[in-house]
């Protein structure tokens, strides 16, 4: 297997100085364009280096390849995207369950719809990406923040924070994919949200079956 797949995309060379942290975001920002307006067939790191206003040689010295380039949009989307839940979950410690998956849900297409125009790029990348493993460390934080915050409810018990959190965090991450897949689609993004924020009302404290419960809203 090859193991870059279980990498986080980082540039070639980390970002030290706010400089060099805004030359990645301009490089960044010229790959969305010209995605958009020419798809795939048009990004090639001589473009992306001539919209962005830096030498080619600048451009390598962050990312070898285009593909390279794809991965770091998809990476720093996912990661405004798990941001948002995150914030989300720290302000509901506490709430009523139903309150914390809408708060949540809410939280993660806003953040979606917020940057729009990156999904839309990534979009016309998909068949590019290394899909099967970019979303690995996406899963896992939004994994731990939601398990943290439903660990505040006294709604559930011990036994099946872990379950619950699972169960939400695999339907966002799979909406998320599929909105990369199908577009920022609104019939995708209305009928998912109101799914998963229904996922509270198939939990019963006396159920032993939450697994199974939880399941159906798939």
């Amino acid at each position: 297997m090859n193991s870059r797949k279980w990498d986080t995309p980082q540039p070639r060379k980390l970002p030290r100085q706010t400089r060099a942290s805004n030359t990645i975001e301009a490089v960044l920002e010229a790959a969305v364009q010209i995605l958009i307006a020419e798809g795939t067939r048009g990004l090639t790191t001589t473009r992306v280096a001539k919209r962005s206003g830096f030498a080619v040689g600048t451009l390598y010295q962050y990312f070898a390849n285009k593909d390279e380039l794809i991965d770091m949009l998809v990476h720093r989307h996912l990661n405004h995207v798990v941001a948002c839940a995150q914030i989300a979950c720290s302000d509901q410690n506490g709430a009523n369950l139903g309150d914390m998956i809408t708060a949540v849900a809410d939280a993660f297409f806003a953040a979606n719809i917020e940057k729009a125009r990156d999904v839309r790029a990534i979009h016309l990348a998909w068949m590019r990406i290394e899909r099967s493993e970019l979303f690995c460390e996406a899963f896992a934080r939004l994994r731990d923040t939601t398990t943290s915050m439903f660990a505040s409810s006294p709604q559930l018990d011990s036994v099946h924070i872990d379950t619950i959190a699972h169960k939400l965090v695999s339907m966002l991450i799979g909406t998320i994919r599929a909105i990369f897949e199908q577009g920022m689609d609104e019939a995708l993004t209305t009928g998912t949200r109101e799914q998963i924020v229904n996922v509270h009302c198939l939990y019963h404290p006396t159920d032993a079956s939450l697994d199974t419960a939880v399941s159906t809203a798939h």
